[in-house]
């Protein structure tokens, strides 16, 4: 893969994954998920397996973004970088599927009214997925950060 593709492929699932935990976070910290009764998600009559799953999917995409931070300024070691190469994918995985569960969880106990917070967390979901994609893009384009050198011996070799 083309040095220069490949460090872009890499910026975009990593800016993808930021705005998937941006709008993960919003969601979990506004109050527009239940009717007036239930303000929040943590509330006390509410149950806790959407907030539980969607605050694990949080987790799971703030991993995702120190690898792939880790990965694009090239700290991490080459022997390192062939096991993290199928880590990240498989988190993004795992957070889609976090997300999902936890929404549709959520939508078991409201009504079909929903909050402005349920629609953050539709966006998140679309974004984590988007990234998970390009993550196993880049997995199944051979991509190894190994092979590849960062964008100023780029320039420089111009």
């Amino acid at each position: 893969m083309n040095i220069f593709s490949e460090f872009f492929l890499l910026f975009i699932l990593f800016v993808t994954t930021i705005f998937s935990t941006f709008f993960c976070i919003i969601g979990l910290s506004t109050p527009g998920w239940y009717f007036d009764n239930y303000r929040n998600l943590f509330c006390d009559q509410c149950p806790k397996t959407p907030s539980s799953l969607a605050i694990i999917s949080m987790i799971l995409l703030i991993i995702c973004i120190i690898l792939l931070a880790l990965l694009i300024a090239r700290i991490i070691d080459q022997q390192q970088i062939f096991l993290i190469r199928f880590i990240i994918p498989s988190l993004l995985i795992l957070s889609t599927i976090f997300l999902l569960i936890a929404l549709t969880s959520y939508l078991n106990f409201i009504n079909p009214n929903h909050g402005y917070s349920y629609y953050l967390s539709i966006i998140s979901f679309l974004f984590s997925y988007i990234a998970s994609l390009l993550a196993v893009f880049w997995l199944g384009t051979g991509g190894f950060l190994s092979k590849t050198y960062s964008v100023d011996i780029f320039i420089e070799n111009r």
